[in-house]
């Protein structure tokens, strides 16, 4: 009875390991520790430093690739909610903005209106006489 796992004790679901391993992924792994970056920052450390500290608690990331990343995970945190938004291309295509009255083609109309009033062509056939010869 030694190979039984005893009741109150479960075998780890694989997905729930996964939860508790480090990730593959040098950007996964400091999202993990980011707060932590951040406490640091604010606390007047240098990045520097918290580069150094980083790779020796093993995550094994070079200076610029950390400023990278900083810049990415700030700019991530400033971006417009917007972009998280399911996709409502549809819905907003067919929104009417416009103004009442306003006619886009009614400053091209009056134009065409003015060139049709200079010259228009003569109806029927051509006056054989006024043809140069």
């Amino acid at each position: 009875m030694g190979n039984v796992a005893p009741s109150d004790k479960h075998p780890a679901c694989p997905v729930e390991m996964l939860a508790r391993e480090k990730p593959t992924q040098l950007m996964a792994q400091l999202l993990a520790v980011w707060p932590q970056v951040q406490e640091a920052l604010k606390a007047g450390h240098t990045l520097r430093l918290i580069h150094q500290r980083l790779n020796l608690v093993g995550v094994p990331i070079s200076y610029k690739l950390l400023s990278l990343y900083r810049g990415r995970i700030e700019r991530r945190k400033k971006a417009p909610a917007a972009s998280v938004l399911p996709n409502t291309v549809g819905a907003v295509g067919r929104q009417n903005h416009t103004p009442p009255g306003f006619d886009p083609l009614a400053n091209l109309e009056a134009q065409e209106r003015k060139r049709r009033a200079a010259w228009q062509y003569p109806s029927g056939l051509p006056d054989i006489n006024k043809l140069a010869k």
